[in-house]
């Protein structure tokens, strides 16, 4: 029963919470109530299900990375739903926002507890496209058209996928999503459909050079939405890519060095290109295509062999957790610098801080512990590159933190009220920042076979407070820290933009765009030529009536018709038809 409560309780918020009244706070208690089935399957290992009268024989389970992701989503929706009762409760719109809201919830956990195909896909559908509704929310002209990009976007994306899924059945031989890692490993195509599952879920991961909807959409939707979009949905396409990755059974060099290639890319350019906004929500928009770059490294790393699945797939979940709840933390926070005031600033200052750190990879944070991961498998794999590979991730620790300082920043320049106040969505923001990234350090979550496949004999604990561990991981975000202080500081460096962006957001996006244009423009020239010759013609229908009206076309056309009405030529013509038909299928 608790595997379909996960989905009906979504859809039953969904339509129960528009009809709460204005100006109340009980859609967030509805919300939040829908995300219990949830959150219990990521704490407690429950033996799956089978539903033979859901979608085609529906099979429910979990493995360990998906219970992971899991207990992440039920707590993002959890914290977003409270949040946004408080956050909503006045806007004219917030009917519409609950029911798409609570669709994409379903969707969400959905596609997380589906074992076969047609669910999954069915789930994942119903989530990409009850999230245009969050993105478009607000009607305002960028938000429509960041609605009309993530549409088209997550259109393409599905095609791609439902072409991957239906290939990856086909080789398999089974609709349980279990059995196609082994069977793509074995498959002459197998790359290939990876290669279409990696752009078909690269769009909801927002992989390079697929991600430009992204700095769009998250941005425009409000602040709970934004949290869950970019902390809970996006991970989805990681699922996925999980879903069809044939980690520890196959070597896939090309593909593998493709992954890690594009990966950094994501890391370090997204972070960059982060620097030159001016909307703290985009700021953090680029940082969450930097971050799930470095989550398309470690899943690239697996593909190259010699990692077991069982170590590298829990680690690419735990990463994915940590990032997830500060980034909800963070874009959450984005609402509370003009609501909060007085003491509690302190409070919220704090509580962004240690959001940052947790992303950057600070000292005592599920940042520390979740890249430190991903150098262990960098260290050990015979990718070539592999300490190039190091020293630029080293390298991301320090744009990570220019880009969140930059963000702190940002936020800093809101004007505060006046009054020592503390918002109703302050409370389920806080129950956030202390259900963070701790959790991937929790024995809960966190398989013993990896964690002593890292601490050897040493545990946890003696991870933490090892001087050389934490020192690596202070200095780059220190250096990160200084560079964007250093800049602040002094007017002559200080050439941060402050109104406009430095660098249109969506920035690939913009050239797609200006191609469509000039191509569009030099078809409405052809046509507008070739009417123009049309014309010149004196007049080419004038020339065609004559020839209709001529009698002996008029003597001919009366055969014709006469002919074709003869039951005969029908019978024989059919009969060609047919005979065609046959041999050529």
């Amino acid at each position: 029963m608790i595997w379909f409560l996960t989905i009906l309780l979504p859809l039953m918020a969904a339509i129960i919470a528009p009809f709460t009244p204005v100006g109340r706070r009980l859609s967030g208690i509805i919300f939040f109530t829908a995300t219990l089935p949830a959150i219990w399957l990521g704490l407690v290992e429950v033996s799956g299900v089978t539903a033979q009268w859901f979608i085609l024989e529906s099979h429910f389970s979990l493995d360990t990375p998906r219970r992971i992701i899991l207990l992440l989503t039920g707590i993002l929706w959890a914290t977003s739903g409270l949040f946004a009762g408080s956050y909503l409760k006045d806007d004219k719109r917030r009917n519409e926002f609950s029911f798409y809201f609570g669709a994409a919830m379903a969707g969400n956990f959905g596609l997380l507890i589906s074992a076969e195909v047609a669910s999954f896909y069915t789930f994942f559908a119903l989530m990409t496209f009850a999230s245009y509704g969050l993105v478009i929310h607000n009607r305002t002209p960028f938000a429509r058209q960041a609605a009309k990009i993530y549409l088209v976007m997550a259109i393409i994306g599905e095609l791609f996928l439902i072409t991957a899924l239906y290939l990856a059945v086909q080789s398999a031989g089974s609709m349980l999503l279990a059995d196609i890692p082994a069977a793509l490993a074995q498959a002459p195509n197998g790359r290939f459909i990876f290669l279409l599952g990696l752009i078909g879920f690269g769009v909801k991961v927002g992989a390079i050079p697929l991600y430009f909807w992204l700095p769009l959409a998250h941005p425009a939707a409000p602040a709970p939405a934004s949290a869950v979009l970019s902390g809970a949905m996006i991970k989805a396409g990681l699922v996925g890519w999980m879903h069809l990755a044939p980690v520890g059974l196959v070597e896939w060099p090309s593909l593998s060095l493709l992954m890690v290639s594009l990966g950094f890319m994501s890391a370090l350019g997204a972070a960059i290109y982060g620097l030159t906004q001016v909307d703290p929500k985009t700021n953090l928009a680029y940082s969450s295509i930097s971050q799930m770059g470095v989550m398309t490294v470690i899943l690239g790393i697996g593909l190259y062999g010699g990692i077991p699945a069982g170590l590298l797939l829990p680690a690419v979940a735990l990463y994915a957790f940590n990032h997830g709840t500060a980034k909800a933390l963070l874009f959450m926070g984005t609402a509370l610098p003009a609501k909060v005031g007085g003491s509690w600033r302190i409070l919220m200052w704090a509580g962004l801080g240690i959001g940052v750190l947790a992303i950057a990879g600070g000292p005592l944070t599920g940042g520390l512990w979740t890249k430190y991961l991903l150098k262990t498998f960098l260290g050990e794999t015979t990718l070539p590159g592999a300490q190039t590979f190091l020293l630029l991730l080293t390298l991301s620790a320090v744009t990570t933190t220019l880009l969140l300082s930059r963000f702190l920043h940002l936020l800093s320049k809101i004007k505060a009220p006046s009054e020592n106040v503390a918002p109703a969505f302050l409370i389920p923001w806080i129950l956030l920042l202390l259900a963070g990234g701790w959790w991937t350090m929790s024995p809960i979550l966190l398989p013993a076979e990896l964690m002593n496949y890292i601490t050897k004999e040493k545990g946890i604990m003696a991870f933490f407070w090892n001087l050389f561990t934490n020192w690596s991981a202070i200095w780059p975000i220190t250096l990160g820290a200084f560079l964007m202080a250093f800049t602040l500081k002094f007017a002559t460096l200080n050439r941060w933009p402050t109104k406009e962006p430095l660098l249109p957001p969506g920035d690939f996006v913009h050239i797609i765009l200006l191609s469509g244009d000039s191509v569009t423009k030099v078809f409405q020239k052809g046509i507008s030529l070739l009417q123009s010759f049309m014309q010149s013609l004196n007049g080419p229908e004038k020339i065609f009536y004559n020839i209709s009206d001529d009698k002996r076309t008029q003597q001919i056309s009366n055969s014709a018709e006469a002919l074709l009405r003869r039951w005969e030529f029908v019978g024989i013509g059919f009969f060609v038809f047919f005979l065609t038909m046959f041999f050529f299928l």
